[in-house]
């Protein structure tokens, strides 16, 4: 990945990051001319840039927005991370969700999105096609928010296939939520709970769920204060050789797809960015079965192998 740090975005590096693939712009610098700088390098017909990644942004600069709308648009990932999204903010990316067709993974880490920012975020999610990833690891979502996200997806359940919600403050209310769009949705392949603080209510409603759910490989609540039954009993659910699994990607009516048994199934690929760093490497690399709040390994395994590759 090419980066630039430490300084502000010039003309001349319109050329450098139309040429490049991945760019990461660190270290406070981008003020308005940077993000119209960036807007015509994503708007050149030669661009090629797949992942860009922000720290410390203005997404309300409307030359860089209509960027990410236009149809030449290549990017498929676009890691904004702690940056604070308002409410305002997120309304700004719901547009651009909306409307951008080659956006598959956003990842929203430590942006301190409350309640109301995620219900912005969720109207996005409505109408988008494309986006396969959303991270919102580490922000401040809570039940509320939760429940906007899961009402989202009820009503456009065709693309998106991991969203983490490590450590957001979501409870049993928000678990039900979810849990009642896994009744209904067959493209999600991995909902991550971890560090939140669902109890036996929300953990028995989304067991329950897993009965009647084809697609979901990775329920992860290591870190909630659960028993370990419910714990156990989503490990053995989705470990079960003889589940069967909803395949063909778009779950809507007309769509080609079919089913696989859980003895064939090959572990998804996943964008690790996507989670959280520990000690130096990502929470999806290791395999510790180490319980602050003493769930069990179970959780942990059953998150690891799911998404190691």
């Amino acid at each position: 990945m090419k980066r630039l740090t430490g300084r502000g975005l010039t003309p001349l590096d319109t050329s450098f990051i139309i040429h490049s693939k991945e760019i990461d712009i660190d270290g406070g610098y981008t003020i308005e001319t940077d993000m119209k700088i960036l807007a015509t390098a994503l708007t050149d017909k030669s661009c090629i840039v797949e992942r860009l990644q922000l720290h410390y942004f203005s997404l309300q600069v409307t030359e860089f927005l209509e960027a990410l709308k236009s149809d030449k648009c290549t990017l498929k990932t676009l890691h904004l991370y702690e940056n604070k999204l308002t409410e305002e903010h997120a309304r700004e990316l719901a547009g651009v969700l909306r409307e951008n067709t080659s956006i598959e993974t956003v990842i929203l880490n430590e942006c301190e999105i409350d309640c109301a920012a995620a219900k912005a975020l969720a109207v996005g999610l409505e109408g988008n096609e494309t986006l396969k990833t959303m991270n919102l690891w580490d922000n401040h979502i809570q039940d509320e928010g939760g429940r906007a996200l899961a009402e989202a997806l009820k009503k456009n359940n065709s693309a998106l296939q991991t969203l983490n919600l490590w450590g957001n403050q979501i409870g049993d209310e928000g678990a039900k939520e979810f849990a009642d769009l896994l009744r209904v949705n067959h493209s999600l392949r991995d909902l991550i709970f971890v560090y939140n603080k669902i109890g036996d209510d929300g953990g028995d409603e989304l067991v329950d769920a897993l009965e009647l759910n084809e697609g979901i490989r990775n329920l992860d609540l290591f870190g909630n204060p659960l028993d370990q039954a419910i714990i156990t009993d989503v490990y053995c659910m989705i470990n079960d050789p003889s589940r069967s699994y909803y395949e063909g990607g778009l779950n809507k009516v007309g769509e080609e797809g079919g089913f696989s048994e859980n003895t064939t199934l090959e572990a998804p690929t996943i964008d690790k960015s996507c989670f959280p760093i520990l000690g130096g490497m990502h929470a999806a690399d290791t395999e510790s079965t180490a319980s602050p709040t003493g769930v069990g390994e179970l959780s942990a395994c059953c998150w690891t192998e799911a998404v190691a590759s």
